[in-house]
């Protein structure tokens, strides 16, 4: 700010949520000043007021009153309704989640049913886009993502984006786009590309992401709005302006912490939530603030007027349960009569008796010391708030601990007597070797806050009369323990989305160790996010929580997608008619050149994210050959940290898999490290990267003696993956911007044509006999990347119109020696080959044509290089033959 008020060689920074009022309209303390107000803004919302500071502010206060100042003011997103998903309530909820089974095994027969023809996949995953499309508020937030993503206005400063469900994929906003555009051009026109590999792995991977989806509730969602608070609402009451008035309505916040955050309210319509022109205004949902001072003046107050009092000052306002600011957070709605198990359940589990214990909520800590008011660098401090991890582990140990205490509910209202043994058998065995672990060699002590319930269960699991009652003596002791530790969990939570505002740390010690408590791995919080999942094989569930049982029900219908995508030759005829240069092509050769390098090491990092985690160090042998050694922190090697010198074996790993391909174990001698017997101790250090294996030819077996540490990387973030994939769309980018605009079609044609040059899969497949889908295609990434717009426009007009015909001497052919009349015309059918493996046309797609009976018969083989369509073409499709 700058301007005639006080402080004017200061900047401050505000920030908050605006709302439109008529200023007109306010009432002024002296009638006879009343200065134009052009916008009010609360003292609150400004931040770095470094009032914490032990010798005093170095800055002037902000005071209420009236200022001029010229300020800047910028816009972050604009108040909209759309959708959220409730995927992060259901783990809290198993007698709620049976509102939602019927609709989900609904999409799960849905999906089975389409996800074998691209066509109307194809359809699908375009309107599954412009749903999502249309939940955005004028493209001013990232597209695509709506309904996958929790996250509010400033999903950046809470760390929102971290929660298990809220996983954002690799591909940029802008590729998502084009995958569209070209997918929904192509089914508009003759569905000539939707099998290429391009289209077939966005297709792939829009079904996979579906099956994920459902499988885990993600797909269900609540209307979402941005909140603002009105004192003429009380604790309890909300407005939802699209929900009729004095309906239930469920609401909560993202991120979901326990079921304390799931209130029901009731719908009272005020006037905060209409605009100066008297309409409601948009995307909003207007919420209580009331604090328990005003509760307890409300109560005293109609006690003085001796009326029944019927509430009572909660525990937690709903403000509090849902940890509710107005700086643009915004909360997911939906009216409770159409969830009545899941509108009980909440109502039930937030009565006094049964809700867990309110967070603590501490006050923000300073970084300055406050004995000698001092503060830390700079540096120190930005290393503090770049952690992003915590709150994800946090976040995934509350989810897991609700969801097993949830399954205690699952097994004592549905489970028969053997289930319920055979849980406490396994909850008990697991408590019994956290007790003998306490007298190892290294003892791992057991927390006292824990350790009486443990006892607990286990001497109920040894109750010689084990019946019904005491089992679920011995589950109760155990939900009490889990209650427990959300309640540890959700208060190093409030303490980790703080992190960028506060020098306090959680103690993920605790977290750490209270991980090793849980009887079994919650499997799917990990599993969702694996890019493999629900490809061939959907995720395994382990136990009866409430995801567990609908990713169950999912699985009865999961089958691998059958989608196929054929050689990138067979389309070489999309730019048919249009002529190139051999210059124009030449320079497509080099510009394709430098789009592979780069884009072929944006792939390479990208696979290495998923199969390599945490740092990795650079070791030098005495040749001078570097390898890079990955995956440090799963062997743990205590001494790899300050390493001098190394001595290295090569040892064979025997099982691998697509997350762990790895087949070269690291195992070394750290500084002449030696045992309690004299010997080198040798340990397992980490996994010989595959580029360095393939580099240097290494073998297991191979040993390295005096090998020095050159240096440790961090790992590979998601965002430097990106980065490069952008570098690489960067150069293609700007090839397209050296080209003049008359040449632009005809170098996307020269393009094309290098990208859709021989390519041999099918030939290889024919000689091996093998799977033509399990040879890898060309996807050619660059010609898309470059020319995306040109190879759109190729669409609306069929370019493949001349497919040639092999084999026609064939006995297969059930029209040998038959005679054709050159104009005349019969519907056809392109059809797989049902042939087997040696016959001639074995892998192939086989033209079948109507006979004059109405049967459509074997006729020929199309050739494999040329341009062909569909399988199960419509016999619409004619051609003269």
């Amino acid at each position: 700010m700058d301007g005639v008020g006080e402080d004017t060689t200061k900047y401050r920074f505000g920030k908050g949520t605006l709302r439109p009022y008529n200023l007109d309209e306010i009432e002024y303390a002296d009638p006879k000043s009343k200065p134009k107000i052009d916008i009010i803004l609360p003292v609150s919302s400004f931040k770095g007021t470094d009032k914490d500071r032990p010798e005093g502010a170095t800055k002037p206060q902000i005071q209420p009153g009236l200022y001029q100042q010229n300020i800047w003011l910028a816009e972050k997103g604009q108040s909209q309704r759309g959708q959220m998903s409730i995927s992060q309530l259901l783990a809290s909820f198993p007698q709620g989640i049976k509102d939602f089974a019927e609709e989900l095994e609904v999409q799960a027969e849905k999906l089975a049913s389409i996800q074998d023809d691209p066509r109307i996949v194809a359809a699908y995953y375009c309107e599954r886009y412009e749903k999502r499309k249309d939940s955005l508020s004028q493209n001013k937030l990232k597209t695509g993502e709506v309904t996958n993503l929790e996250t509010d206005v400033k999903n950046l400063e809470r760390n929102d984006g971290l929660d298990a469900d809220e996983e954002l994929d690799d591909e940029s906003t802008k590729d998502n786009l084009f995958m569209y555009k070209l997918i929904f051009a192509d089914l508009l026109g003759h569905q000539q590309l939707l099998e290429t590999e391009k289209v077939k792995q966005e297709l792939s991977r829009f079904v996979q992401s579906e099956w994920r989806d459902i499988a885990v509730g993600k797909t269900l969602t609540f209307d979402r709005g941005m909140i603002i608070p009105s004192k003429e609402l009380k604790n309890g009451e909300i407005c939802v302006s699209w929900l009729d008035e004095q309906e239930k309505i469920l609401n909560f916040r993202s991120p979901f912490l326990n079921s304390n955050g799931l209130c029901v309210s009731n719908n009272k319509y005020v006037k905060d939530q209409l605009g100066p022109d008297g309409e409601s205004l948009k995307g909003i949902i207007v919420v209580n603030d009331e604090d328990h001072k005003r509760i307890q003046a409300r109560i005293t107050e109609l006690e003085a007027l001796l009326v029944d009092v019927d509430f009572i000052d909660p525990a937690e306002t709903e403000s509090e349960r849902q940890a509710r600011d107005y700086d643009g957070d915004c909360i997911g709605v939906a009216k409770a009569s159409l969830y009545p198990n899941l509108t009980a359940e909440a109502e039930r589990r937030n009565l006094p008796q049964n809700a867990y214990s309110p967070t603590v909520k501490l006050k923000k800590q300073s970084f300055y010391d406050p004995t000698d008011g001092s503060q830390p660098p700079f540096e120190k401090i930005a290393i503090h708030m770049s952690d992003s991890i915590s709150v994800g582990i946090i976040n995934n140990q509350v989810t897991a601990l609700e969801a097993l205490e949830s399954e205690i509910e699952v097994l004592k209202t549905y489970g028969n007597l053997e289930q319920q043994s055979t849980y406490l058998d396994q909850v008990s065995s697991h408590y019994q070797s956290l007790f003998e672990q306490e007298h190892d060699e290294k003892p791992k002590p057991i927390r006292a806050e824990y350790k009486p319930f443990m006892q607990s269960v286990v001497a109920l699991a040894e109750n010689p009369n084990r019946r019904r009652e005491i089992i679920q003596q011995a589950m109760d002791v155990n939900r009490l323990m889990y209650r427990e530790m959300i309640g540890e969990g959700c208060y190093q939570n409030q303490i980790a989305v703080d992190l960028f505002k506060s020098a306090k740390k959680p103690e993920m010690d605790k977290i750490r160790e209270n991980s090793r408590y849980l009887y079994r791995d919650v499997n799917y919080i990990k599993d969702k996010k694996s890019s493999s999942v629900y490809l061939s094989t959907g995720i395994t569930p382990k136990g009866y929580s409430p995801v567990e049982l609908l990713i169950n029900q999912s699985n009865k219908y999961f089958q691998e997608s059958q989608l196929e995508s054929r050689p990138i030759v067979q389309f070489k005829d999309l730019f048919k008619g249009v002529e190139f240069t051999p210059q124009q092509k030449f320079a497509a050769i080099a510009a394709k050149y430098e789009f592979d390098q780069k884009f072929n090491a944006a792939v390479r990092a990208s696979r290495r994210r998923e199969t390599e985690s945490g740092p990795s160090a650079i070791v030098q042998t005495d040749s001078g050959t570097q390898l890079s050694i990955t995956n440090l922190t799963r062997y743990g090697h205590p001494l790899i940290w300050k390493a001098q010198t190394l001595n290295i074996r090569l040892d064979e790993i025997k099982f691998t898999n697509s997350e762990r391909p790895h087949k070269l174990l690291a195992v070394a001698q750290i500084d002449g490290e030696v045992g309690s017997d004299g010997k080198p101790a040798y340990r397992n250090l980490g996994t010989v990267s595959q580029q360095s294996m393939t580099d240097h030819n290494l073998k297991a077996g191979m040993t390295m003696q005096g090998a020095k540490l050159l240096e440790l990387k961090p790992e590979l973030t998601r965002s430097q993956a990106k980065l490069l994939f952008a570098k690489a769309n960067d150069a293609a980018l700007a090839f397209y911007a050296s080209i003049p605009e008359s040449e632009k079609l005809a170098s996307a044609a020269a393009a094309w044509n290098i990208c859709a040059s021989r390519q041999d899969e099918l030939e290889v497949a024919r000689k091996e006999n093998a799977n033509p889908q399990a040879i890898a295609k060309k996807v050619s990434n660059f010609a898309f990347a470059a020319f995306p717009n040109e190879i759109i426009s190729r669409l609306d007009k069929l370019q493949f119109t001349e497919p040639k015909l092999v084999t026609l001497l064939h006995e297969a052919n059930q029209f040998l020696g038959r005679d054709w009349n050159d104009h005349e015309k019969h519907p056809i059918e392109i059809r797989a080959s049902h042939h087997p493996v040696g016959h001639e046309r074995h892998v192939s797609r086989l033209l079948f044509v109507q006979d004059s009976d109405g049967e459509y018969k074997e006729f020929a083989m199309l050739e494999t290089r040329t341009a062909q369509h569909h399988c199960l073409t419509h016999p619409k499709f004619c051609h003269q033959v």
